[in-house]
């Protein structure tokens, strides 16, 4: 259980990382240990891992998007929610959200 969605992003990036990471090193090991000898098992991890170093990264790109559209939302609800508040009467009611409701 995560107490927000981004730790529960920030975790799986960590997961992808590491994944990323192990995948990587297995490559390097295997090209180290066959010097020359390209084999298909190899050429398939050298794909993957090169396939997951992408995914990883979108993943992250998508993620700085999100939190700039967030800020930005939070920007313009702040924006919206001070414009109200100046052109509406000083009284109680004028600290409560205007739903079609009040």
């Amino acid at each position: 259980m995560y107490c927000s969605s981004a730790c529960r992003q920030k975790a799986h990036r960590g997961r992808s990382a590491r994944r990323t990471a192990a995948l990587r090193e297995t490559v390097r090991r295997d090209a180290a240990s066959r010097r020359g000898q390209t084999s298909e098992v190899a050429r398939s991890l050298q794909r993957s891992a090169a396939s997951s170093m992408q995914r990883a990264r979108q993943q992250v790109d998508r993620s700085v998007e999100l939190c700039r559209t967030s800020e930005l939302r939070l920007q313009e609800s702040d924006a919206i929610r001070r414009a109200v508040l100046q052109m509406s009467p000083s009284n109680s009611s004028a600290e409560r959200a205007l739903w079609p409701g009040n």
